[in-house]
């Protein structure tokens, strides 16, 4: 794995830093399940950064169980 900077659009970038400050001040405990959904889509959907193994949707795809 390389770390590497990665620059988006300032726009992009502070929309998915309100996303996440907003989950951070509203997460329920009781629906834990429900943070990981909204981080991957503030992160994903709002900033366009997404796991390389995303870059084979559809071919390589395996279960995966969210503990």
């Amino acid at each position: 794995m390389t770390n590497q900077d990665i620059y988006i659009a300032s726009d992009t970038y502070h929309t998915m830093l309100d996303k996440l400050e907003h989950i951070a001040r509203t997460f329920d405990p009781a629906a834990p399940d429900d943070l990981r959904t909204q981080l991957v889509q503030a992160v994903g959907e709002d900033g366009g950064i997404w796991p390389e193994d995303c870059l084979n949707e559809g071919k390589d795809m395996t279960a995966r169980l969210v503990a």
